[in-house]
């Protein structure tokens, strides 16, 4: 299994086919203090999978991690059966997860990563800067 796409966005759904829809795509979270709440946010991950694992059960990962990764922000799992898909075709799984109330304690680099049994198939860093209040 492969990691095809992965994003972090405002919102995300799955449309009538299972096709994911995406707004407000973003890599950066802005904070005048810190520790920071954010409020809301989609990460969007579609895998791959060959004829070879059709049918085979899956656990699906998903980690948000600190830069030195000392401290796990999130993690969900989800087990999965690996879809069949038409004759030649790869078979495509595509995760939404909705996050709240995620604290980042410090300004810096944060990761996703996303693994499959236990296997880490793919990250996204987000960045989260500290700004400055406008002076009155």
């Amino acid at each position: 299994m492969e990691l095809r796409t992965i994003l972090v966005a405002d919102y995300a759904n799955v449309a009538e086919g299972g096709k994911p829809n995406v707004m407000g795509i973003f890599r950066e979270i802005y904070a005048e203090q810190f520790p920071a709440r954010h409020s809301d946010l989609y990460l969007v991950a579609t895998l791959v999978a060959s004829p070879a694992e059709f049918e085979q059960k899956r656990t699906i990962m998903t980690k948000l991690i600190n830069a030195d990764a000392t401290e796990t922000l999130m993690q969900y799992s989800q087990p999965i059966t690996v879809p069949k898909a038409t004759a030649g075709r790869k078979a495509e799984i595509n995760t939404i997860l909705r996050v709240r109330d995620v604290i980042f304690k410090v300004p810096g680099t944060y990761q996703f990563s996303v693994l499959v049994d236990n296997d880490e198939k793919g990250t996204l860093a987000i960045e989260v800067i500290k700004t400055e209040r406008p002076k009155s």
